[in-house]
């Protein structure tokens, strides 16, 4: 009986829905049921879309959309600025790159230009433009879907600060349901100011770069609040397609955009319409690729330093790198050494073989990766002796070509560099600039081999000041004087100067023959411009956070490595190198230039063969050092020296460091330092005359002597490492055996 029952009920409906249609069309053809149809009709198409709006709306989220309350305590992913001492921004580490503002800081255009361009009602409506929707709905359906879209700023930013909850490629009613909410929801808890600020902070705007202040950066290498009307108008055009109107890849694009929003900005009388038609007619002008960037080494060298201290933070906490890297300084380094480095490279110098920078630039294919860089390197380090704190780094010469930093991370022979640390070592231990040493030939026996070194120029020198052998950088009897001193005691200065890399127990090293890293060398220098106390090299001097609150600051301890009367009287020693000695050129008018009035002290280094070449010269308050040479150790050319490749890249960092300050006051000498007069070698008493004026630490100072005067003169020895007696003016003659043979006895025997 079921399925004749079922076969009823249909029969039955089917014959009641011809009636029901029959009487429709009947009501239809009268004008007055016609309305109430019509009516009915639409009082159930708004029932039922009241309805599915109601339910969209309690379920857009169903859980997991953000609500306002949570927007005051987010914290979005920021990049953290590594800032040079005048705060310019060095680089940028960063996941999202982004930096947080002020609306305040900014000129009304910068704001303006964006509400002209993408919601111009924004001050009117609570975060939904029932105009701007069906304007939308109409295009849409005129133009096609994926038209232009009924977003306002609040409904853009609600998808921008949770794009996993709000996914922009989901094109559902859910999701702009939820949009909706959201942005309501934030109309009636923050002002239009401060969701207009939380916009220009968090809207994506190509290039990796998040908000109006990284995209400033980006694009035109300042910061938002110097942007022009221009700079405005192009980054206001991005939010639609940060790709498509990219200015770099599509400047065109960018550009017609560009005027769009001028336009926009007219109308919306931001701008007058002759500020918007000149606007137009400017072209488009980017900073270089990267923004205003400098030091690509040091900044790299920070961020090694810093990532193991403050890890993921780094990258998304918005930190504040303060460093005292001097903006002018650093451009003079790189521009001084690569000029310096191009001319030898065309032979100023001397024949120079070998691929060269430019030649070698020219070759590279694009997206060719170089794994290698065979062309001359160089390096400049610059830092303030008090505090080992990097006032610039050049770590080499094209970061994007290599991204090795010889300034920290190669280990290379110092040359004579070193020597210093040999001669403090001696006056540690008793001697001083005045003591004498033989500068003669040397063979040394090695186990079964012998080493028979030589001075630089092929001479001897005979005996010889300390202060002489320094100045004039002789081989020979600083090797002398290191064997007398000791190794032991020679590695135990230099590593409490910081140089701990190995130093063997060859006598090579003593001119220095043992590998060190040059910054650790420039840093050991330091203790001799200082004082006395050993300094770290320093790249940062503070980190804080967004909110300029102290996160970390490095404080070492003052160490003392040697006694302030041995650093005072080498550094009176190494004045020498540069005012008349090995490191000349400095002073040199037609060279490096720097004037007398700056007291500067300092050592030149070439190792064998010529393959590298320094100079570590320092001030009272600024220290600098220079490296030359090959990745893989070859010759530069032949007769390359420190003194004349190196010293004038230096002399021209410390001129610039004094060109518009005073020059500092010399280096107080301090009470471990006593003076005497010497003359011929000998110390002379108090109440001699004559002699010239010489420094002794004050625990080793002879007490002096005042020799009588003889009527006949006394002579030294000049060249006692001769074999044979010296002969005198006035000497008395030594008996001979002809004098014992009687005249003319011989021609009798015959």
């Amino acid at each position: 009986m079921a399925i004749p029952k079922i076969q009823f009920d249909q029969h039955l409906w089917r014959e009641s829905a011809r009636g029901g249609w029959t009487r429709l069309r009947g009501a239809w053809g009268n004008r007055q049921e016609r309305k109430i149809v019509i009516g009915l009709a639409a009082l159930s198409l708004a029932s039922c879309g009241t309805g599915g709006m109601v339910a969209a709306w309690t379920r857009a989220c169903a859980g997991t959309c953000p609500t306002a309350e949570t927007i005051e305590n987010f914290a979005p992913r920021q990049a953290s600025l590594v800032l040079d001492a005048r705060g310019g921004v060095l680089g940028q580490f960063y996941r999202e790159r982004r930096t947080l503002i002020h609306i305040d800081s900014l000129p009304n255009h910068v704001p303006m230009a964006f509400v002209a361009i993408e919601d111009k009602r924004f001050f009117e409506h609570e975060g939904v433009d029932p105009v701007r929707i069906v304007a939308a709905v109409r295009d849409n359906i005129i133009k096609g879907w994926g038209g232009p879209g009924g977003s306002t700023i609040s409904m853009q930013l609600a998808r921008n600060l949770f794009p996993q909850q709000l996914p922009a490629s989901e094109t559902s009613v859910r999701r702009k349901v939820a949009e909706i909410k959201l942005a309501m929801q934030m109309e009636r808890r923050f002002s239009k100011r401060r969701i207009l600020e939380l916009y220009l902070n968090h809207i994506y705007l190509g290039s990796g770069a998040y908000g109006v202040e990284a995209a400033a950066r980006s694009y035109f290498g300042k910061p938002a609040r110097e942007l022009n009307i221009v700079e405005a108008a192009t980054i206001a055009g991005l939010p639609q397609a940060p790709s498509a109107y990219d200015p770099r890849r599509h400047p065109e694009r960018a550009e017609r955009r560009r005027n769009v929003v001028l336009q926009a900005m007219a109308d919306a009388r931001v701008i007058t319409q002759a500020q918007a038609d000149e606007a137009k007619r400017t072209p488009l002008a980017l900073s270089p690729p990267g923004g205003a960037r400098g030091a690509p080494y040091f900044v790299e060298a920070v961020r090694r330093e810093l990532e193991d201290r403050f890890g993921e933070l780094l990258y998304t906490g918005g930190l504040r790198i303060h460093t005292a890297i001097d903006p002018v300084l650093q451009r003079t380094a790189e521009q001084g050494l690569e000029e310096q480095l191009r001319q030898i490279e065309r032979g100023t110098y001397g024949g120079f073989r070998g691929p060269t920078y430019p030649q070698f630039t020219a070759g590279i294919k694009p997206g060719q990766a170089v794994t290698h860089t065979p062309y001359l390197q160089g390096i400049v380090v610059v830092l303030d002796p008090a505090t080992g704190l990097v006032r610039a780094l050049v770590g080499g010469r094209d970061f994007r070509q290599s991204q090795f930093n010889r300034a920290v991370q190669a280990l290379r022979q110092p040359g004579s560099s070193f020597k210093p640390f040999v001669y403090a070592a001696a006056l540690e231990h008793g001697r001083s600039p005045a003591s004498g040493i033989s500068d003669g030939p040397l063979t040394i026996n090695i186990g079964s081999e012998s080493w028979s070194p030589k001075n630089y120029d092929g001479t001897y020198g005979g005996y010889t000041s300390l202060r002489s052998a320094l100045r004039n950088s002789r081989n020979l009897a600083t090797i002398r004087l290191g064997r007398e001193t000791g190794i032991e005691n020679v590695r135990a200065l230099a590593a409490r100067t910081g140089l701990e890399t190995r130093i063997p127990g060859y006598p090579s090293v003593y001119i220095g023959s043992a590998g060190v890293y040059p910054i650790d060398m420039m840093a050991a220098y330091a203790s001799f411009a200082n004082g006395g106390w050993r300094v770290e090299p320093q790249l940062v001097a503070r980190v804080e956070n967004h909110r300029g609150e102290l996160l970390w600051a490095p404080a070492p301890a003052p160490r003392r490595a040697v006694e302030p009367g041995v650093a005072w009287i080498l550094t009176d020693m190494l004045r020498e190198v540069v005012d008349r000695g090995t490191g000349y050129l400095a002073r040199d008018p037609s060279v490096g230039g720097l004037p007398y009035e700056v007291p500067a002290a300092g050592k030149t280094g070439t190792t064998n063969d010529n393959t590298d070449v320094w100079f570590v010269g320092y001030t009272p308050d600024l220290l600098t050092g220079v490296w030359m040479g090959f990745d893989t150790p070859r010759p530069i050319i032949a007769g390359g020296t420190g003194g004349t490749l190196a010293v004038p890249v230096w002399a021209r960092v410390m001129r610039t460091a004094y060109a518009n300050r005073k020059a500092p006051e010399p280096w107080a000498k301090p009470s471990d330092v006593v003076m005497r007069r010497v003359s011929g070698g000998r110390v002379l008493s108090a109440e001699c005359d004559g002699g010239t004026p010489d420094y002794f630490a004050a625990k080793h100072a002879p007490a002096g002597s005042c020799p009588q005067r003889s009527s006949t003169p006394e002579f030294v020895d000049p060249t006692p490492e001769l074999p044979g007696r010296p002969v005198f003016p006035g000497q008395k003659r030594e008996p001979r055996p002809e004098d014992f043979i009687t005249p003319g006895a011989e021609r009798e025997r015959r």
